[in-house]
């Protein structure tokens, strides 16, 4: 691959990664369509949720999600390889996330991985699969337990 193709592809799929953490901290999970590929599988199992298909996990997000009065999320240290259409990649976030919880605002800081799998689409790059992993949490821990280690 031609090394300016390499980065502006990489550049395309940074975009996709802050648009997410973007989506997430405003509530619009409707902007995720614009992250995901209709038939992406999503594992957030490492973080106490589900595997299931796109369209699923984004109900369960709002789900979750929507409770929390407050929430950040950073991406970082963004590796890709790429292969031709599709690329594989990891990145790191860090996410603050607020709870009402005895009797005052709490806050739970997750640092966790996130292992994706891309594909160039005729809207652009978009996720096909993501897996989390978790690093570290600290703070008010809250939420159900991971089912599975990262």
């Amino acid at each position: 691959m031609d090394e300016m193709r390499e980065m502006l592809d990489h550049y395309q799929i940074e975009k996709i990664l802050k648009r997410y953490a973007r989506a997430l901290d405003e509530k619009n999970y409707d902007a995720l369509d614009a992250v995901f590929t209709p038939d992406a599988v999503l594992d957030y199992r490492a973080a106490g949720g589900i595997r299931d298909s796109y369209p699923v996990v984004k109900a369960w997000l709002k789900e979750v999600l929507d409770p929390m009065p407050e929430m950040q999320h950073f991406t970082t240290n963004v590796e890709i390889e790429f292969d031709g259409d599709r690329a594989a990649g990891k990145s790191y976030t860090f996410n603050v996330n607020g709870v009402h919880a005895e009797g005052k605002l709490q806050h739970m800081n997750v640092g966790a991985q996130y292992i994706d799998t891309f594909a160039r689409t005729p809207q652009g790059w978009r996720i096909t699969s993501r897996r989390e992993t978790r690093l570290v949490t600290f703070g008010y821990v809250f939420g159900p337990e991971p089912q599975v280690d990262g």
